[in-house]
């Protein structure tokens, strides 16, 4: 173990010990903590190990993205504590108000989380309501086996030499997001009257027209490129991470118009029943179990600057050096989101996708 190492779990013994001593004297709730998150997320016993410092019981529900998640507060039926949501997804949570501000005197190392995501749409009347747990990019991957030529944008995958060999993500908001920096538009426009649906729609036809495959999780975006179903597509850049080790011929691509990011946010259930549980569980998360869990297996960032600098990590490792390339979706009004949808469902029709 290096210095570096004994040094960062001093630190987070201390915290870890703060978080002991304040879940001693919780008052009301129960021993029970409760979570939705993605299956991959936790790993190297942190579950455990956090279940034995607090002598308590964490139940997990696994989720295939922040659109469950939503949907399920939503219909007043999830019990959660603990609920992760996109960027884009948090404000309407907080405007639906099914989600409570968090305590940040409980979670003191939210100050070492990057500056450059803590949006302002996580805030309302001086409080924040979501605190950054992991952070990705959305490179394009390709196969350097079947792409036999450059790929240098996004604007590439609408190339006629590239029929029959790109893929994407079966995700309206995605795929219009592409398309807006593509061609140049305004990226998150706020309103229906801001875009052109026509210009839109016919975009999309034409990039569906160049897909081999659409998927929808990670999972079967790396099936479609190990298979040879796709030979390019934007994919997380863990799937790519998995494939290089493995030794297949994939290189990832960041494009010129900016690289698809994308974060996750630990928010709390309004009418939690363990809310100063989830408090710990939140600062833990970004002072040790993060690291363990996702950043040192999966190279997934945990986008805290103390957790890098304690780590000895350059942030270029991670592409985190040059937040300015990053391009997000952002949270839409719903009839905005709603005719997104109907706009890429017409263009899988008339693709005949």
């Amino acid at each position: 173990m290096n210095a570096s190492r004994r040094a960062f779990l001093s630190g987070a013994g201390a915290t870890l010990g703060t978080g002991i001593a304040g879940c001693l004297e919780l008052g009301g709730g129960s021993d029970t903590l409760r979570i939705i998150d993605w299956g991959y997320v936790y790993n190297d016993g942190v579950i455990e190990a956090f279940e034995n410092r607090h002598g308590v019981t964490v139940e997990r529900q696994s989720a295939q993205g922040s659109a469950e998640t939503l949907s399920q507060l939503r219909a007043g039926r999830a019990d959660y504590d603990i609920a992760p949501l996109g960027n884009y997804a948090v404000k309407p949570a907080m405007d639906e108000e099914l989600i409570q501000p968090i305590d940040l005197d409980q979670v003191p190392s939210y100050e070492d989380v990057f500056d450059f995501l803590k949006k302002d749409y996580f805030e309302s009347d001086g409080q924040v309501y979501g605190v950054p747990r992991s952070f990705g990019q959305t490179p394009l991957a390709v196969n350097t086996d079947i792409v036999d030529r450059e790929i240098t944008a996004l604007a590439d995958l609408w190339d006629d030499d590239l029929s029959g060999v790109a893929g994407g993500r079966d995700d309206a908001r995605l795929q219009v997001l592409y398309r807006n920096a593509a061609v140049g538009a305004e990226l998150n426009p706020s309103s229906e009257a801001d875009i052109d649906t026509e210009a839109l729609r016919a975009d999309l036809v034409d990039r569906l027209n160049n897909t081999a495959g659409l998927w929808g999780n990670g999972g079967e975006s790396e099936q479609l490129l190990r298979t040879e179903t796709v030979g390019v597509q934007p994919v997380w850049n863990y799937v790519i991470q998995a494939m290089e080790d493995d030794g297949l011929p994939v290189e990832r691509v960041f494009p010129e118009e900016g690289t698809k990011a994308w974060f996750i946010q630990h928010t709390i259930r309004a009418g939690a029943e363990n809310p100063e549980l989830a408090h710990t569980f939140i600062e833990e998360w970004q002072s040790e179990m993060g690291y363990r869990s996702l950043m040192e297996p999966n190279n997934i960032a945990v986008p805290n600057e103390r957790v890098f600098e304690e780590q000895n990590i350059d942030r270029t490792v991670l592409g985190l050096d040059t937040p300015d390339q990053f391009i997000y979706e952002e949270p839409k009004p719903p009839e905005l989101i709603e005719t997104y949808s109907r706009t890429w469902s017409e263009a899988k029709t008339e693709s005949g996708g």
